[in-house]
């Protein structure tokens, strides 16, 4: 008995404010600000609220992690943050139902991993709203550009319907609360092979842009050795114009003094040319 693929999950990172979510990365570009290609200049020294998610192509969210993350000076992510997302997503315990059935959760409070729980936190209300509510109205507009099926296939239920369940059932595995049937498989097949290849074109821009950062990086060290180069020859032909004229001062000097020597022997001489006259 053939069964079909599982769903093809879009994995993003979400960042939050005090007002909702501010920025959305798909996890390839989150990926390039662990590695410290890029920088957040928004979230410089700031501690950040964010949550790793798993997306389906019907625009339902599989799983969320609830993390926070420590930004330095320069907008660039703290060296010494490692938590494993995906891991945590694969172990996360049963959640709310976010419109596609319950996600699997973790967050503080909620997470089988408690090793990482003092960077976590736990969804709540900002701003008059549901986290989970703004989760879902952002990943509903798809401004990540998500590959998803017709719209004709599905109906995504309104936001103001989101129904969340009680925090002490969201690991309650008796709710009865099934998975959506899984699409025939030649469908699925297309949507996965048309989601690789816009991912497939992603990853190289991704690299494009990479080799673009290098190449500047490239060219600014060349423009600060070069800069440095000529301080250094600026130092040096200052350096040799002081000594020039130092010489120029002692030689003056050793002059001057030569000069007075023979002043003070003419001034000697004289004084004894007029002894003499005054005896005649």
């Amino acid at each position: 008995m053939s069964t079909a693929p599982k769903s093809l999950l879009t994995e993003a990172v979400m960042f939050f404010s005090a007002r909702g979510v501010c920025k959305e990365v798909l996890y390839t570009e989150f990926e390039a600000l662990l590695d410290g290609l890029v920088a957040t200049p928004e979230f410089a020294d700031e501690t950040i609220e964010a949550v790793f998610l798993q997306i389906n192509n019907r625009l339902q969210v599989r799983a969320a992690v609830f993390f926070t993350m420590d930004f330095d000076m320069d907008g660039y992510v703290n060296r010494l943050w490692n938590m494993p997302l995906r891991q945590l997503a694969e172990k996360a315990g049963r959640g709310p139902d976010m419109g596609g059935g319950p996600i699997r959760l973790a967050c503080l409070g909620f997470t089988t991993a408690p090793q990482h729980r003092e960077n976590m936190w736990k969804p709540g209300q900002r701003n008059g709203r549901a986290d989970l509510a703004l989760i879902k109205e952002a990943v509903s507009r798809n401004a990540l550009g998500i590959i998803g099926v017709e719209e004709e296939a599905f109906t995504p239920i309104a936001t103001e319907r989101l129904r969340v369940a009680a925090e002490d059932g969201w690991y309650d595995d008796s709710r009865g609360i099934t998975e959506p049937a899984p699409e025939p498989v030649a469908a699925e097949q297309a949507i996965e092979d048309q989601a690789q290849r816009e991912r497939d074109e992603h990853l190289k821009k991704i690299a494009l842009y990479t080799r673009q950062v290098l190449t500047l990086q490239e060219r600014l060290k060349q423009a600060e050795d070069r800069r440095l180069a000529d301080l250094n020859q600026l130092r040096q032909d200052h350096t040799d114009h002081l000594n020039l004229i130092r010489g120029e001062m002692i030689d003056i000097k050793n002059e001057l003094a030569h000069q007075q020597k023979i002043n003070a022997s003419l001034r000697r001489e004289l004084t004894k040319a007029q002894n003499r006259t005054s005896i005649d």
